[in-house]
């Protein structure tokens, strides 16, 4: 019970790596709210946390617009009184378009929900932070936040984007008591990942694809007590394939 009493708000909590963390917070004690723009998948996961008297809601809100943020921090409020932990995994994919293929409103609307949602969660709650002289902020990177390949190139600008915010979010507050850190994993099993040609799988030391529960697991540590002199981090968890890059 490693988050006991803890309240985590899970933005991108209802599918993929969101939803295993949310899952695997709840399991060591945490109260979750679960975010994003699926409803019935939110009340499916919350239904299920619920059904193992965990404590839970679900708020649906697109990350890369304020007042929703906000919204989400105050119903998080609201219904537990305190934040904790705030966990940034929202994030779209490109289709491995370059710079010359990817249209302009393409090209915004990745980087309103992977590189604006992040700046917008943390900025709603740093200041409840701030007040209690502690919290914690994981955000989501991936192989594209330290190589190019990874995906096209809003993607993988994007990516580079967030683990410098991630690095200045240690720099700017981790002497006032807030962790941020910042997860990289790499070829996952997710929504995000189907489709993707099995011949990837060669270039992976690992040879095969990570497991969502394997990178919640990693976010269970960086949220607890246990990873405390941990600032500013990036943790690569990508079955060794950046190795070879």
């Amino acid at each position: 019970m490693k988050l006991k009493d803890r309240v985590a708000i899970i933005f991108g909590g209802t599918s993929g790596l969101g939803e295993a963390t949310a899952k695997a917070y709840a399991n060591e004690g945490a109260k979750v709210v679960v975010v994003g723009r699926g409803e019935s998948k939110g009340n499916r996961i919350i239904n299920e946390l619920r059904g193992k008297s965990q404590e839970s809601i679900f708020v649906k809100a697109d990350v890369s617009k304020a007042q929703e943020v906000q919204t989400v921090v105050d119903k998080a409020l609201e219904e537990f009184g305190q934040i904790d932990i705030l966990y940034n995994g929202a994030g779209i994919h490109d289709a491995y378009k370059t710079a010359a293929e990817v249209e302009e409103d393409e090209y915004e609307k990745l980087m309103d929900i992977n590189v604006k949602g992040p700046y917008l969660a943390s900025k709603a709650v740093i200041p409840h932070f701030l007040k209690k002289g502690k919290g914690v902020i994981i955000n989501v990177g991936s192989q594209s936040t330290h190589v190019a390949g990874a995906g096209g190139s809003a993607y993988v600008t994007s990516k580079h984007a967030v683990e410098g915010f991630t690095k200045q979010l240690a720099y700017d507050f981790g002497r006032k008591g807030i962790k941020a850190n910042l997860i990289a994993p790499g070829f996952i099993e997710s929504p995000m990942t189907e489709g993707i040609e099995d011949e990837r799988l060669n270039d992976i030391p690992a040879q095969r694809a990570g497991k969502p529960e394997e990178i919640a697991a990693l976010a269970v540590f960086l949220a607890s007590d246990d990873s405390n002199y941990m600032h500013g981090a990036t943790v690569t968890m990508d079955g060794g394939w950046t190795t070879g890059r």
